[in-house]
Formats: C-alpha cells, structure tokens, sequence
C-alpha cells in the first residue's frame, strides 16, 4: 500500500461539477489558505506555485474585461462619446458583478506581479480609452470637468466604490435588495454622469 504524502502535499480534488466561477473561487481560496498555514522554512518553490495561481487567475481577469469593454464601446461607436462612456462603465459594473473572483485579484496588485501578469498594461489601456472619451465628451460639451485627468480618477473612483461595495456585501446593509445590486450600481453611475453635464 503506498505511504500516504506528508501532511498539507495532497493534491486538491478537481471539483468538476463546479461552474467556473466556483472553480476559481476555489482556487483562490486554496492558495490563500496554504499561505496563512505555509511556515516559514517553506521552500521558494511553494511560494511560486501560489504566487502562479494569482497570475494565472490575474491574466484571465484583465483579458476577459478588456474583451467586455471593448465590446461595449464598439456596441455604441455611433453614439456620442458620452454614451460610450456609460456604455464602458456599465460593461465594467456587470463584469465585476458577475466574476467577483478576478474583481477581487485586480482589487488587490499586492497579490500578483502587475507588470508581468498584464494588469499593467490593460490598466493604461483602460485609462487611454477612458480618457478619450471624457476628453471628447468635453469637446462636445457635453460635460463640465476642471480637468481630464481629474474627472478620469474620479470615474475610476466611483465605479471601483460601485463594485467593491458589491463584493464586500456591503449593499444589503444600505437597504438594497441582492436582487438589485446590478440595476441599483449601473443606476448611481448614470446619476453621477448626470452631474458631470453641463448646466449652464
């Protein structure tokens, strides 16, 4: 009969029933269990199987948004940049509400290399889309911002709250039902596009 492996080697159960999102829920929760257990005189080797579990799961997340938002703007490329712009927060908002998993890898680049997983670079890819779009938004006069870059951290800022608050279950303590978390965060970022227009 083979010896059993020592204690804290044997290898997870693949859990194939499971949706995907399940799976990566696992996965996540493994690697961060072995690493509050893991002592010291750990090997580097187990530390790097745990560190390529996030950058796996970090690459899949920032390729997977990208794909959606790039969606959402090419949806709405006939309309004015303002509403591209809502387009690509609400794909954002939907996409952190449905793959709450990869939301909360990105939410946290302490976990991954940034620069080697690709967060990096899909990051300034988001920022120069997003840019483009508030700064024609301005040149329509659609909307009044003291500054491009401003209003770009601000939007960054709102729809991040938007979505943390989601994945921290925070939302049910506001009096929103789970049912209406989605409507209820794509509804407050088209009420702060709203202030953003120009009144005079």
């Amino acid at each position: 009969m083979p010896a059993r492996p020592p204690a804290g080697t044997e290898a997870a159960p693949e859990h194939t029933g499971l949706d995907p999102h399940a799976r990566t829920a696992l996965r996540v929760a493994s690697v961060s269990q072995r690493d509050a257990v893991r002592p010291r005189s750990i090997e580097v080797a187990e530390y790097s199987r745990a560190e390529q579990h996030r950058f796996s799961i970090a690459q899949e997340a920032i390729a997977a948004l990208l794909s959606v938002l790039q969606a959402a703007i090419l949806d709405a490329q006939h309309a004015s940049a303002m509403s591209q712009w809502r387009a690509m927060g609400h794909a954002f908002l939907r996409w952190a509400y449905d793959n709450p998993t990869h939301f909360e890898v990105m939410s946290k680049p302490a976990l991954v290399d940034v620069e080697r997983s690709g967060l990096a670079e899909g990051y300034r890819h988001i920022r120069t889309e997003l840019r483009r779009l508030i700064a024609a938004a301005a040149a329509d006069g659609d909307i009044y911002c003291i500054s491009v870059e401003d209003t770009l951290v601000s939007t960054r800022a709102f729809v991040y709250g938007l979505a943390r608050m989601q994945i921290d279950g925070h939302y049910a303590g506001w009096g929103v039902d789970a049912h209406d978390v989605l409507a209820t965060m794509q509804r407050l970022f088209d009420s702060y596009l709203f202030r953003l227009r120009r009144t005079f």
